[in-house]
C-alpha cells in the first residue's frame, strides 16, 4: 500500500495530544523509513480540541489535498463529529487514513465512498502503549499485506463483506445523523472502553433501533475495556452483548484484541472480508 519513504501527513483532528507521547510515535514510524510531516495545527489546542474547527478542518483539507500519500491521526479523543458536515468529501485524495476511536467517524465516511480507511493505531499510542504485535500489524497492513486474526465464536456461521463500524459509543452518536453507520451488506465491528455493561447495552440498542445495524451480515467484536459486571454477576459481558445481536440471526465473532487495549491489530475498512467461524480475513485496501 505504501512505499518506502511514503510521506504522511500528522494530523490531529479530534482530541490533543501529550507532546511526548506524540513525539515517540512519530520518532518510530519514522525509524520505519516513513517521511511523517505534522500539519500546522496538530498541536493546537482550544479547550479538549486539538485547536478550533477552522484549524482542525484545514489541516484534515491539507493533509488529503494530494501532496501526502496517507494520513495518520495523532489521537482520539473528541473533535470529528464538530467536522464531519463541513469535510469536503468529493476533494479529497484517495490516500489512506489511519486511526480510530473518535476517528470512526471518518473512517466510515471514507470507507462508504471507496477510500481506504485503516482502523488502527494512532501516533499517540503507538510507542508505549501499543505492544509489538500491534506496531507488526501497522506495518504489514501498510505494506499492503491482508490480515487474519482469530476469535471466539458466540454466533458460529460464515459472512463475507466490506468491514465497517469501530467504536460503539462514536457509532450510536451517529444514530439520525447523516453519518449513522449503514451497515447493509457488510460486516460491523464493534469495541469500546470505560462503558459500563448496561451502558453497553444501551448503545447497542440505540443502534439497532435506529436502523444502524439494518442489513449486517455478521459481527466481530473487539475489546470492551473496563465493562466489568459486578463481582458477584452470574453474567458476562458476552451475555449482553449477544442478548442485542444474537436475535439480528448473524455470526458473531468475539475476542479480537482489537481497540483500546494493549493490543490494537489494524484492520482494513471497506475492502473484502471474510468471517468464517472463528476466523475474520481481511483483504488488503
Amino acid at each position: 500500500m505504501l512505499a518506502a519513504a511514503a510521506r504522511i501527513a500528522v494530523v490531529s483532528p479530534s482530541g490533543i495530544s501529550d507532546p511526548d507521547r506524540l513525539d515517540r510515535g512519530i520518532a518510530l514510524a519514522r525509524s520505519w523509513g516513513f517521511d511523517l510531516v505534522e500539519l500546522p495545527h496538530a498541536r493546537a489546542e482550544c479547550r479538549y480540541l486539538a485547536g478550533a474547527d477552522d484549524e482542525r478542518l484545514s489541516d484534515l483539507h491539507e493533509a488529503f489535498s494530494g501532496r501526502f500519500d496517507a494520513v495518520w491521526a495523532a489521537r482520539g479523543g473528541y473533535g470529528l463529529s464538530r467536522l464531519m458536515p463541513r469535510i469536503q468529501w468529493a476533494a479529497l485524495a484517495p490516500v489512506p487514513f489511519i486511526g480510530f476511536s473518535d476517528a470512526t467517524s471518518l473512517l466510515n465516511g471514507l470507507a462508504a465512498r471507496g477510500r481506504p480507511a485503516i482502523h488502527g493505531p494512532v501516533l499517540h499510542a503507538l510507542d508505549g502503549y501499543h505492544d509489538e504485535e500491534s506496531r507488526l500489524a501497522i506495518r504489514a497492513v501498510l505494506a499492503g499485506e491482508p490480515v487474519r486474526v482469530a476469535g471466539r465464536p458466540l454466533v458460529a456461521g460464515r459472512a463475507e463483506g466490506p468491514l465497517c463500524g469501530g467504536n460503539l459509543c462514536i457509532l450510536a452518536s451517529l444514530c439520525g445523523t447523516p453519518y449513522q453507520l449503514d451497515a447493509h451488506g457488510k460486516i460491523v465491528l464493534l469495541e469500546d472502553l470505560g462503558e459500563a455493561p448496561y451502558k453497553l447495552d444501551r448503545l447497542l440498542v440505540q443502534c439497532r433501533d435506529a436502523g444502524a445495524f439494518d442489513g449486517a451480515l455478521g459481527f466481530v467484536l473487539g475489546d470492551f475495556l473496563d465493562a466489568r459486571p459486578p463481582d458477584d454477576a452470574a453474567w458476562t459481558v458476552d451475555d449482553v452483548l449477544l442478548d442485542i445481536l444474537g436475535p439480528l440471526g448473524v455470526p458473531i465473532l468475539a475476542g479480537l484484541p482489537v481497540g483500546h487495549g494493549r493490543r490494537n491489530l489494524a484492520l482494513p475498512l471497506g475492502t473484502r472480508s471474510r468471517l468464517d467461524h472463528d476466523l475474520l480475513a481481511v483483504e488488503p485496501s
